[in-house]
């Protein structure tokens, strides 16, 4: 049996990983909803959750300045937007429930406008606590 409250608590964990991401305090993703593991591959690092929040840190400071020289602009993750979050509904916590994942996607802005990628948050169950992991989506 899945907690109940899927939607209030999946909310609060995306905003805490959005947030954390837009302070740029990439490690701290850890306590909120982490990258999947392979993104440790980008640090060179063995697979565990803290080397995946840095190796999404790097690519993603890698990303926006390859985008700055490009554009000659300045890139960042804006704070959690509730608008920017794919609806969550019944259906999610039924899915949930019987499949034991779901996906649900975020599209973060810099500056008020959207980014060229967006989050995927995978969430499962995971000895009854409602558990995710993301990955970017370009």
């Amino acid at each position: 049996m899945v907690e109940s409250g899927f939607k209030t608590k999946a909310q609060e964990l995306i905003k805490l990983m959005v947030d954390t991401i837009a302070d740029k305090e990439y490690a701290k993703l850890v306590s909120s909803i982490p990258p999947k593991l392979s993104w440790a591959a980008f640090i060179d690092a063995e697979p565990t959750s803290e080397n995946a929040c840095l190796g999404f840190g790097k690519w993603l400071v890698e990303q926006f300045a390859m985008w700055e020289e490009y554009e000659d602009k300045e890139f960042v993750v804006d704070h959690f937007q509730k608008s920017c979050m794919e609806d969550i509904d019944d259906t999610d916590e039924a899915r949930l429930e019987t499949d034991n994942s779901d996906v649900v996607c975020y599209r973060p802005m810099s500056f008020g406008e959207e980014l060229d990628f967006w989050f995927e948050i995978e969430f499962f169950t995971e000895d009854g606590q409602i558990k995710a992991v993301f990955d970017v989506n370009i």
